[in-house]
């Protein structure tokens, strides 16, 4: 096989592992995603080293044929291995690479991405938590009402026994800064919230479904 050709599948090669190092950052995480990464390292070297042996070849070769007369294939030879000697010890490091340099790129995107997706996730479940979790009772959230003063969400039947039962009742949400007694007309239903809780509602149902049929499948 020609070089051009050996070149050009290597660099294939080279392209399907950048692809398997993104994949590793998207569905991995942990020790395991640092593995594959290490593994994936280990192959672009040896691309890496492949190649960089090869145009150190190329170079050694040139200039044994600039210094010695091609007729003469022992002298050639000599100068060949070297010019090869030398010329190895200053060009073979694979770190300094563009394949190595742009893996190392990719991994780096990958893991800043997962840190990412991560910490978005946690913002997620603690908004959740406020959101759909009474103050009052600690009990899911089913009747959601808002305070139009400072902005907090109860359940309607656990606030409103709380207003029928104290005169004189502030937020019971812990740390609020709304100070004022809390009336019954500060409170509107949040309709807002009931769509969002019937949209999860229907996801999950949708995806214990899914996991269910997933499961008769496989019997």
């Amino acid at each position: 096989m020609a070089d051009a050709e050996l070149t050009d599948l290597r660099k294939q090669c080279i392209a399907s592992l950048y692809t398997c190092a993104d994949n590793v950052a998207m569905f991995l995480d942990g020790q395991e995603r640092e593995t594959e990464f290490s593994k994936l390292k280990s192959c672009i070297e040896e691309y890496c080293m492949l190649e960089a042996q090869q145009d150190v070849a190329n170079q050694a070769l040139e200039k044994a044929k600039k210094e010695t007369d091609s007729s003469n294939m022992d002298s050639l030879q000599d100068r060949f291995t070297s010019h090869l000697s030398n010329l190895a010890g200053k060009r073979l490091n694979v770190n300094n690479h563009p394949y190595m340099l742009e893996l190392n790129n990719r991994i780096e995107k990958g893991r800043q991405k997962a840190t990412q997706n991560l910490d978005e996730s946690d913002l997620a479940i603690t908004e959740s938590q406020e959101q759909y979790i009474d103050p009052i009772t600690k009990r899911p959230i089913v009747d959601p009402v808002k305070n139009t003063v400072c902005g907090h969400i109860y359940e309607k039947e656990s606030i409103m026994e709380l207003i029928n039962m104290r005169k004189s009742l502030k937020c019971p949400v812990a740390g609020c800064g709304n100070r004022a007694p809390l009336l019954q007309q500060h409170l509107i239903s949040d309709d807002e919230l009931k769509f969002r809780m019937t949209l999860t509602q229907h996801s999950t149902m949708i995806q214990e479904r899914s996991i269910m049929d997933l499961d008769n499948s496989l019997l």
